[in-house]
């Protein structure tokens, strides 16, 4: 009876064991759902992409802040374009933040030729669209770029944003502009290779023409001698 009972607890541990390394891989490899609050979504254009793919998780500072949702290829431009999905708890302005923002964003527009130029009635209701733009906003700003990175040396691709120093900040559902794009090992050979050979041939091009230079006032000078 001892004997049995020790084989149902060992049993009973090796299907919760599995259990749990079933859901830690499924974690790991980001099919067992997503945490994203309050998300939303935006694209960004790449040459190339390669290594990202759907579910790969999206960083800023270090933190993840999304993760990628589809790629799709552009027929016409043969351009790769991203949809991520962003954390809006994570990548937005609190109540005091977005104010200050605003307030920033209020005092660049006073010095604005447009706003000077305007009537007092345009004025407010030029300020009045600039808040109203200003609900949507992200703290992504414009002058910010995403680019494909790797953890470590052979660690999994992500998407990197790296904030710029702006004061504009991109709204949801916008596009992000700025991209850099997976820097393949073979490039870099081919470009060095290729950048090698040009500077190369530009060294000896220089070298002919100095030398056809110094043939031409010997000769100058050989005649001037007789």
């Amino acid at each position: 009876m001892k004997s049995r009972t020790s084989e149902l607890a060992v049993g009973i541990f090796v299907i919760l064991f599995g259990c749990a390394l079933f859901f830690l891989a499924m974690k790991v490899s980001g099919l067992a759902g997503t945490n994203l609050k309050d998300s939303y979504s935006m694209t960004a254009t790449f040459d190339n992409v390669n290594g990202i793919k759907p579910r790969a998780k999206v960083a800023l500072s270090g933190v993840k802040v999304g993760e990628v949702e589809s790629i799709t290829l552009d027929p016409l431009t043969r351009l790769a374009t991203v949809k991520i999905n962003l954390d809006g708890e994570l990548t937005s302005f609190n109540d005091e933040q977005l104010k200050t923002v605003q307030e920033g964003a209020l005092e660049e527009l006073r010095y604005s030729s447009d706003y000077e130029a305007a009537t007092p009635s345009q004025q407010k209701e030029m300020e009045k669209q600039l808040i109203a733009n200003m609900n949507s906003i992200t703290n992504i700003d414009e002058d910010a770029y995403i680019m494909v990175a790797t953890n470590g040396l052979l660690g999994e691709k992500y998407l990197k944003i790296v904030p710029g120093g702006g004061l504009n900040y991109l709204k949801r559902g916008d596009q992000i502009g700025n991209t850099q794009s997976t820097m393949e090992i073979e490039d870099l050979v081919s470009k060095f290779v290729t950048g090698g050979a040009g500077d190369s041939a530009a060294k000896k091009d220089s070298n002919d023409s100095s030398d056809a230079e110094t043939v031409e006032f010997t000769d100058e000078t050989a005649s001037f001698v007789e």
